[in-house]
Parts: structure tokens; C-alpha cells; sequence
């Protein structure tokens, strides 16, 4: 039975009050016995009963009436089980929650397994005059029959992603209001607190959930290898143990090639752990901890790329890019040398700054024009902008004065976008030159006293300059964006075709090789969104708390529960008609006990 105004059934309190009255008059006087009445009171005992039995009766009466005409006032309704009965023709979104959580194992059996068990319970109880859709954790509804239903939940597997079951039910509720026959909303769901987002709409909503509390976990939810390419030197990694005390976790360090050895976490903390130089090239960093019931979060893995110290060449007496770039030699990111330019056209890679003077652009973009760039510096802006936000630059500083960066006519495949100011190109890459709008002063712009600026030089001579991308650390199923010349993404063994400057989603953990036909671009590392690896439920009053109106079932009771709003009734017409009878009935045992006192 469920209620429309629980609030009102505070009321039945009252109910108390007949019995009380009836103690009350059951307080009868002292009597004395006179020998001259002994010989009345066999006659009286029949009636002494009969009035008995009619002060049971009207105490009955009026408890009934006040109990009906609470219920009716809190709006109850009752749940009639689908096995007592067939339903009417209904309406039924079914929403199945395998995401990542639902690996988790329980009493030897994936979570997935008992969710699927429900799932089907629930379906089995359709009939073919029942509309029916199943939601999973992708967002897209199917529908169909009971059994293609049946058939899509088999062949659905764990999902290593973030579910979000307030979108998901939304999204269902949306599907019903389209629907002319009563309809509801059944979730089968772990109850992983993290998911459980707010809702819209309003209709019947009932979660099925496992009972009990979900097993313990630790999780790595951080490997990040830091800049890149490390350089002879070796480098650090820092990794991020989550865990739900506080006691220290033993974890296995290995590194392509080399034997495994043993680090200690501690959760909530950070780690880092020196490396020795790996060889030159790509290499696989990865951290173990010991298997638990959660296998998703037991590893991580980091990809490094190891390369000599960039040689860059640039103009002394700038104090601001002498200090930053003297911060990049003494960390043995770059070096005194001619490898690449950096203020200028050079005969090889250059970084190239615009002029302070505008009366000497013509002459630099015929220089940009001998090297083939196919970019040319255009007109002055003095207007104040922001760089746009990137992976590279998360905030946006601003630009006082740049020069504009216009594309020729003809402009390569390779020719790519790495910064923009309000939308217009910044900061561009042609061949092996990268032409920034703006010299690198703050009288141009905010960026040189910008905690960002060293790790954006770093970013432009290290990597940018050679046309590799940054290794970016993702979790899975967020949007990446691929440099302009990516033709394919090797992930789980095969390659996917791509397209240059577009976005790309992982779709699992792990490691996935940007190509350029065979090259090498770049490494994406995805890992499994840090909110997964904490399995906690929410508690039933949660659920309810979260999203007004719902009701919470066991898993095991799929069966009985599902389909409930088309056997639900609305009692109060009929609780209204029992508390008339009471009334009926009171008055005629009353008018009957007054007759008999006549």
C-alpha cells in the first residue's frame, strides 16, 4: 500500500481514542449485594452481556471510521503483485545500469549477473500488449518486445563508464508522457551512490537493488608520467591510490624490460616514484596492486617517451624568456643548440615571434613564404582578448596585442590550429614552424607572468615543435581531440580509422596509439572515471530522499513488484463507503442501545 500524503496518516493517532473512552465507562460503581435483588441478577446476566458485546461492536465502528478517513485523506493506494493477476495494457521503461560498478564481485558472481537476473524477471512478466523500452547505460532507448529485450540485455556486458542514472530516468520519463495508458519507470541498479543524479518529471518510479552493503575496494584512479619526453635522466610518476581507509597499499612498479619492484601507496595521496631512464623511444610504465573484488581499478599504465634534450637557440636579453627558458635547461628539457629557433625563422624547426615594429612583417612573411609555411602574419589587433581554454592552457590569459595569423589560399593537410584568441588562430604549426600572434612580453600579454608560461614553452619546444601532440590522461568515454595530420587510433589490438582535428572517445582503459599511417603521434591513456573505484551504496532512504516518490524493492522481488502501476487502485472512494458503513452502524447500535434503555 502507498500513499499520496503520508503525512496524513499522523492522524491515526486519533484511533486511540474510542478505546480510551471505552476504559472510561467500563469504570462501573461500587455495587452492594441486598438480599432483596439477588434473586434479579440471573436474570440481568443475559443482558449484561448482550450490552457488552454491543460496546465491542460500537467500539469497533468508530475505530474503523477513523482509520478509514485517515486513509482516505493520505491518498492510499494498493499494489496488487502481477502474479495474483494479469495487468492491463502498460507502459514500462526499464532502465539497466551496467556500468562500471556492476564488475564488482559478489558471493563469487559479478553484480551484472544479479541485475540481469532482475531485468528479466521484469520483462517476463509483459505481455504483448504492453509497450516496452530498455535504456542501458549508453542513453539509447530500444524498444521492441519482451523477448528482443530480453535478447539486448544478454548481450550487453559491463561498460567501464560512469553511469548516470537521473539522465537515464528523465530520458524514460520523457518516453511515457508520450503514451496513452498508464506507464512506469523501473530502474535495476547497483545503487551506486556516485550515479544517482537528479531527475525531472514526475510518474511511477520504482529501483530494484541489491541488498546489503557492497563489497570493500582500492583503486589506482591516477598514473600521470608528467612531461614529455622524459630525457636521459629518467623521470617520475605520480600515482593516486583511492581506498576507503587509510592504511598504506602495496603495489607492483614495472617498467618495460625491466623487473618489477614493490611501492607503497598511501590513499588520498599522491605518489611519486622516480624512474631510471628508460631507452629512447616509447615506453610502458605500469602499476599493479594485488586483485580485489573491483578488477577494473587493480592497473594503470602510462606511456613515456624518451628523447635527448631539444637544442634551442634564442636571442638573449628578453629577461622574461631568459628565466623561463633557463628554468627549462636546468631540468634538462632543453639545451644550448641549433636544433630550433625560437624568436625567428631559422634554417630548420622555428618557433617564430612577430616583430615589435609592424613595418618589418612584410619582410618576415616573405621569409615565412621561401620556407613554404602556409600561414602569413595579417593585420594589428590592439583590442584586449583571452586565449581560448585548451589541454594545454586549461585557463585563459589574456592577450593585449597580438598580430593576426591568416591561412594562404592553399592550405596542407598538416597545417594545424594549437591556440586560438576568441576564436581566430593564435598560435599555428606549418610544416616545421610554429607561428605564435603575439611576442612573448607582458606588454602583449598576460602569459609570461602566468604560472603556465614554462609548461606551455615546454609543451611548444619539446613536443608541439616536432608535431607530436600531448599525452593526454582521459577518463574513458571523454572527448579527445586529435591532432589535424592522426589518420587512425590503434586501441585493443585494432586500428580505427579517424579523422585529423576531430574528436575521439575511448571506450575502454588502457593505452590507444595515435597513428599516422604507421607513425607514431601520440599516446591517449584512459582510465576508469576515479568516481567508479568508490562502490558505496546509497541506503533506501537515500534513494527516496534523492528522488521523491520512488519505491525501493529487493532484486528478488522483480517479479511482484514490476508492472505495479497498472495494479495499483486508489482505495479512498472505497475507504470513504467502509467509513459511511461505520457511521450506519454506529447509529443503528447506539439508537438500538437507547431503544432497550426506553
Amino acid at each position: 500500500m502507498a500513499f499520496a500524503a503520508p503525512w496524513a496518516l499522523l492522524g491515526l493517532l486519533l484511533a486511540a481514542l474510542p478505546v480510551l473512552l471505552h476504559l472510561v465507562q467500563r469504570r462501573d460503581p461500587p455495587e452492594r449485594s441486598f438480599p432483596a435483588v439477588r434473586y434479579l441478577e440471573d436474570a440481568t446476566r443475559d443482558h449484561r452481556r448482550q450490552l457488552r458485546l454491543r460496546h465491542l461492536l460500537l467500539l469497533a465502528m468508530r475505530t474503523v471510521l477513523i482509520v478509514a478517513l485517515v486513509l482516505a485523506a493520505a491518498g492510499a493506494t494498493l499494489h496488487r503483485p502481477v502474479p495474483w493477476g494479469s495487468h492491463p495494457p502498460s507502459a514500462l521503461v526499464l532502465v539497466f545500469d551496467h556500468s562500471a560498478s556492476s564488475a564488482a564481485v559478489v558471493d563469487g558472481e559479478p553484480v551484472l549477473e544479479a541485475l540481469r537476473r532482475a531485468a528479466d524477471a521484469v520483462l517476463a512478466q509483459a505481455t504483448p500488449a504492453d509497450r516496452l523500452w530498455v535504456i542501458p547505460v549508453d542513453g539509447t532507448p530500444r524498444s521492441g518486445s519482451a523477448e528482443e529485450l530480453r535478447a539486448v540485455l544478454a548481450a550487453l556486458s559491463t561498460v567501464p563508464q560512469a553511469g548516470d542514472l537521473g539522465a537515464a530516468v528523465s530520458l524514460a520519463r520523457d518516453l511515457l508522457a508520450g503514451v496513452d495508458r498508464p506507464g512506469e519507470v523501473v530502474v535495476v541498479t547497483d545503487a551506486q551512490r556516485s550515479a544517482l543524479g537528479p531527475v525531472r518529471g514526475a510518474g511511477a518510479l520504482l529501483v530494484l537493488r541489491p541488498a546489503g552493503v557492497a563489497p570493500a575496494n582500492r583503486g589506482l584512479v591516477g598514473l600521470d608520467a608528467g612531461p614529455q619526453p622524459w630525457g636521459g635522466d629518467g623521470g617520475r610518476v605520480v600515482a593516486t591510490l583511492a581506498a576507503g581507509d587509510t592504511a598504506p597499499a602495496a603495489a607492483a612498479l614495472l617498467l618495460e624490460g625491466r623487473a618489477a619492484r614493490e611501492v607503497l601507496l598511501l590513499p588520498g595521496r599522491p605518489t611519486s616514484m622516480r624512474i631510471p631512464p628508460p631507452p629512447t623511444g616509447w615506453s610502458i610504465v605500469t602499476l599493479a596492486l594485488a586483485p580485489d573484488e573491483f578488477r577494473l581499478d587493480d592497473t594503470a599504465r602510462a606511456a613515456v617517451r624518451v628523447a635527448p634534450p631539444t637544442a634551442v637557440r634564442w636571442e638573449p636579453g628578453d629577461r622574461w624568456l631568459d628565466a623561463a627558458l633557463g628554468v627549462l635547461a636546468s631540468d634538462g628539457r632543453i639545451r644550448p643548440g641549433d636544433e630550433v629557433r625560437l624568436g625567428s625563422v631559422g634554417r630548420g624547426p622555428s618557433i617564430v615571434l612577430p616583430p615589435e615594429d609592424p613595418a618589418l612583417l612584410p619582410a618576415l612573411n616573405r621569409a615565412l613564404a621561401a620556407r613554404g609555411a602556409s600561414w602569413r602574419y595579417g593585420a594589428s589587433v590592439t583590442a584586449s582578448a583571452r586565449l581560448d581554454s585548451t589541454a594545454a592552457l586549461p585557463f585563459r590569459p589574456a592577450i593585449h596585442r597580438h598580430v593576426a595569423l591568416e591561412p594562404l589560399a592553399a592550405v596542407p593537410p598538416d597545417a594545424e590550429v594549437l591556440l586560438r584568441v576568441d576564436g581566430a588562430p593564435w598560435a599555428v604549426r606549418t610544416g616545421d614552424l610554429i607561428l605564435l600572434g603575439s611576442r612573448l612580453t607582458p606588454a602583449w600579454s598576460d602569459l609570461p607572468v602566468a604560472a603556465a608560461f614554462v609548461p606551455l614553452l615546454d609543451l611548444l619546444l619539446t613536443r608541439a615543435i616536432w608535431g607530436e601532440p600531448p599525452t593526454p590522461v582521459v577518463s574513458v568515454g571523454a572527448p579527445v581531440m586529435l591532432p589535424g595530420r592522426a589518420t587512425g587510433v590503434l586501441s585493443e589490438g585494432r586500428t580505427i580509422p579517424v579523422e585529423g582535428g576531430g574528436r575521439w572517445r575511448p571506450a575502454t582503459p588502457g593505452l590507444h596509439v595515435i597513428l599516422r599511417g604507421a607513425d607514431t603521434l601520440g599516446i591517449i591513456t584512459a582510465m576508469l572515471p576515479p568516481g567508479e573505484s568508490d562502490l558505496t551504496r546509497a541506503t533506501d532512504r537515500e534513494l527516496r530522499d534523492r528522488w521523491p516518490g520512488v519505491v525501493v524493492r529487493p532484486l528478488d522481488e522483480a517479479a511482484g513488484a514490476a508492472f505495479g502501476l497498472a495494479g495499483r487502485g486508489d482505495l479512498r472512494l472505497l475507504l470513504l463507503l467502509v467509513a459511511l458503513g461505520a457511521v450506519v452502524g454506529e447509529s443503528l447500535l447506539a439508537g438500538r442501545g437507547r431503544g432497550a434503555v426506553r
